[in-house]
């Protein structure tokens, strides 16, 4: 999102939805900004939903009314209404075209926080023994984050995370209790939001950080085992699904359509027609169906 549609967005439409901000109507979107690491505020983020949808609706209403008055002063039933026809056609469109660009607003930071939730999650592990051996040396805790804020090749969207914490502690002045709290609120992961929760109190009673680090270090890496063996599981079912779908389905269905159009001279051709649909239009959609599956699955290991 360009800074120039964030600032027409905030300054011209987000001041009217300012009066519901203010009530906590919009305190879920408010929350999923967060957690999405979406550095905008609810009322610009809103206003410019709202202007893109303008923008995309009265563009979509002057191309449709355009349009269809092209086609309609062609049509010699039709003389008289062409205009008023045209423009209730453009006006519909624009309405559904805005509509549709205003509501993938509502949902695209809740499946952004939820993508950043599995890259969290996927990285913790390797992300908690790095911080155990930086303990061990003696690191300061708030430094330990500064240290992995530059260090993307361990877990990229938590050292993201890191730098956050890091600019809060620098900039914004927090200590580093304040500055954990604050990153476990906003995380979308309830499993690191409990990793910093569990720093915190270490660090407030006064614990060995190191043996903290290493006991969830140890933790994490048994439930990455875990998700690991599960996904093999999982991985296996779906390999026999693939040679259901993919191998003998297929073969089976190829079988029997020859059959048919060998006994039934008349479903030759439609014999013809099912086996192009299943070899060009049923199996690619199947196999992408399985595609997708597997890539949702492996994306959580």
């Amino acid at each position: 999102m360009s800074k120039a549609i964030r600032r027409v967005g905030y300054l011209r439409f987000g001041r009217f939805l300012e009066p519901w901000i203010e009530k906590g109507r919009f305190e879920r979107l408010n929350t999923s900004l967060k957690k999405a690491g979406m550095d905008i505020s609810v009322r610009a983020y809103l206003g410019s939903a709202i202007f893109c949808s303008i923008l995309v609706g009265v563009l979509s209403f002057v191309i449709t009314t355009g349009t269809v008055a092209l086609i309609l002063q062609n049509d010699p039933n039709i003389s008289e209404n062409q205009v008023p026809m045209a423009v209730m056609v453009g006006v519909f469109v624009g309405v559904i075209c805005g509509i549709l660009t205003y509501l993938p607003f509502l949902y695209w930071p809740q499946m952004k926080a939820t993508d950043r939730k599995i890259l969290i999650e996927a990285g913790l592990p390797s992300t908690a023994s790095y911080l155990s051996a930086m303990s061990s040396s003696g690191v300061p805790p708030d430094r330990l984050f500064y240290s992995l804020a530059g260090e993307a090749s361990v877990a990229p969207e938590i050292s993201n995370e890191s730098k956050r914490i890091t600019r809060d502690i620098e900039i914004f002045g927090y200590d580093i209790l304040k500055a954990l709290r604050t990153a476990s609120t906003r995380s979308p992961s309830e499993r690191f939001s409990k990793f910093l929760d569990g720093m915190s109190a270490t660090i407030t009673s006064g614990g060995d950080l190191t043996f903290f680090m290493s006991a969830e270090s140890k933790a994490l890496m048994k439930l990455k085992e875990e998700e690991t063996k599960e996904f093999i599981a999982q991985l296996g079912v779906l390999a026999e699904i693939f040679m259901i779908v993919g191998v003998v389905a297929p073969l089976f269905f190829v079988v029997i359509l020859a059959i048919v159009a060998v006994i039934a001279k008349d479903a030759v051709e439609a014999a013809t027609i099912l086996m192009l649909a299943l070899a060009y239009f049923i199996m690619p959609i199947l196999l992408v169906i399985m595609n997708l599956l597997i890539s949702t699955i492996s994306r959580e290991i």
